[in-house]
């Protein structure tokens, strides 16, 4: 590593940690690329997957650091693992370029959203960098995700970084090139403007939403001795809302700091309270069950759903758990591993998504300027709503999300404890990327964070209401009910299963042709011979 490779790394990763929420610099980002393109070709061949690496360590160092708040052992292995996606998509570029030098560069955007594609995947996944999710702020640009998922946009990213690389470094053909970079900006833009102007012309049916964000300590919330404190707080400010007459009522992840099911008296309390508000209620709470075919007892992150009239308690179990700090990563094949504790816990996935089914009275809504607006009219019959919970680091998982949705659930809420992060770029990041699972499926998000951020998002990508981070309150508005999937949402990542296809016919034909040149060469030689 020489000083030109420590600056292009150190360049590139600044510019493209001022991409990521809390900064809306997303319009550097194929800049940046460009800029690492015209490095990477122009630098020798040796090292190339070593510079990459280091990219991405530096890139996630500055955009993951808030990790290390919670656990720092976690911190850096996160970091590490993230990393090998730079360090291998430039060392398969470098590598096709030395041979095929335009088709590697058209092959760059297929290949890095195969990879993306894959990170969805295995115990350690994490796609918390996923390339799109650098545009949250651009609403109109990324309206067309309902049709690709966020990968269409990593992909769209890709296409301009490659464009732009030629127009400012090969000085080739710039009109052309310069005309295609504004055609690919502009239909993007102007299908947005068109999706967000038809989607705020229609009438909706709408429900009264409830967020109660308790502000509570993380750490201080699971002793013992504040438990009682900190379930008054939650139904006080619970009951603080009644007179304006939620529908649904949500609580933040593990917002009740004990085994729920098993404490009889705060569950009849939660029971009497939906019960004297008419109201539905989601909480994030700890679970257990034991298993008499191992007499063994798994431990779940939960989310139960309290119906008003009801005392069936229905739940749902987190699937998609962060690696080391909710669960070590395939315990499942190697249990020695649930003995190496780096900070985190030991919970075990669920496997069902789960919707929730609420019978309520609606009334209709449209938007005025943007905001979307009840009408004063009197509701209309009580209509069947389904709801799902996605809970904490779920939400950054379109492929999961969208199950959801396709199981029936027309209202998503996302209970989360971004508490852990202290007063970090993480809860920002996490908020925003909210936003994507909206939009994707166009339909309303509901975020209830213990210490913010909490969101009231509508179908269009929206924020209606917020409350920031580290505050206590309460959040309250109507939501809109968006009853037709998407493309997205009925097909599913169809367009990075295409991009992870073409991606495997690009290296397959790369070996095939890179023995074919050996093969002509040592043909040669034994001919000269």
């Amino acid at each position: 590593m020489n000083k030109a490779d420590w600056r292009a790394v150190g360049i590139t990763a600044v510019l493209l940690a001022l991409s990521f929420p809390p900064f809306p610099g997303g319009f550097l980002v194929p800049f940046a690329l460009a800029y690492f393109i015209h490095f990477m070709v122009h630098r020798p061949a040796a090292g190339t997957f070593r510079v990459g690496y280091l990219k991405g360590v530096l890139l996630g160092a500055l955009t993951l650091f808030w990790i290390g708040n919670n656990t720092v052992p976690g911190a850096v292995v996160t970091i590490l693992i993230n990393a090998l996606h730079y360090g291998l998509i430039w060392w398969m570029f470098r590598r096709l370029y030395d041979r095929f030098k335009t088709f590697a560069l058209v092959s760059l955007p297929i290949l890095w959203v195969a990879l993306e594609q894959l990170r969805h995947y295995s115990d350690i996944r994490f796609n918390w960098l996923n390339l799109a999710y650098t545009q949250t702020y651009y609403l109109p640009f990324v309206q067309f995700i309902e049709w690709t998922g966020y990968l269409g946009l990593s992909f769209l990213l890709l296409v301009l970084a490659v464009l732009l690389y030629q127009v400012m470094f090969e000085h080739k053909r710039k009109l052309p090139l310069m005309a295609a970079i504004g055609m690919l900006v502009l239909l993007p833009l102007g299908y947005g403007e068109l999706r967000l102007n038809q989607l705020e012309k229609r009438l909706y049916p709408a429900i009264r939403v409830g967020i109660v964000q308790p502000n509570v300590d993380p750490y201080r919330k699971w002793d013992v001795v504040f438990q009682d404190s900190a379930f008054a707080m939650l139904k006080a400010m619970t009951l603080d809302m009644a007179a304006r007459k939620p529908q649904l009522i949500i609580w933040p992840e593990t917002a009740t700091p004990f085994f729920l099911r098993y404490e009889q008296g705060y569950l009849q309390q939660v029971f009497t309270l939906v019960d004297s508000l008419n109201a539905y209620l989601i909480t994030g709470t700890p679970d257990y069950r034991f298993l008499p075919s191992s007499q063994t007892y798994r431990t779940y992150n939960a989310a139960f759903f309290f119906s008003p009239g009801s005392r069936l308690l229905q739940h749902y179990y987190k699937m998609a758990l962060v690696p080391a700090a909710e669960s070590m990563p395939f315990k499942r094949l190697l249990p020695f591993l649930r003995k190496i504790d780096v900070g985190g816990g030991d919970y075990d996935p669920g496997t069902e998504f789960q919707v929730f089914w609420m019978e309520l009275p609606t009334r209709q809504g449209r938007y005025q300027q943007h905001r979307f607006l009840a009408q004063e009219a009197a509701p209309t019959a009580p209509r069947r709503v389904g709801v799902s919970t996605i809970i904490c680091y779920e939400s950054i998982f379109p492929h999961l999300v969208r199950r959801f949705v396709l199981q029936g659930a027309r209202l998503l809420t996302v209970i989360t404890n971004d508490g852990w992060f202290g007063k970090t770029s993480g809860p920002y990041q996490h908020a925003q990327y909210a936003v994507f699972r909206a939009i994707e499926n166009r339909v309303s998000v509901a975020r209830s964070a213990n210490t913010g951020i909490s969101r009231l998002i509508d179908p269009t990508g929206r924020v209606q209401q917020q409350l920031g981070l580290n505050r206590k309150g309460n959040l309250l508005g109507y939501l809109p009910i968006q009853q037709t999937p998407t493309f997205y949402t009925r097909h599913g990542d169809w367009f990075g299963c295409l991009n992870l296809v073409l991606a495997l016919l690009i290296l397959g034909g790369g070996l095939i042709a890179r023995k074919a040149v050996e093969n002509r060469s040592a043909g040669g030689a034994n001919e000269g011979e």
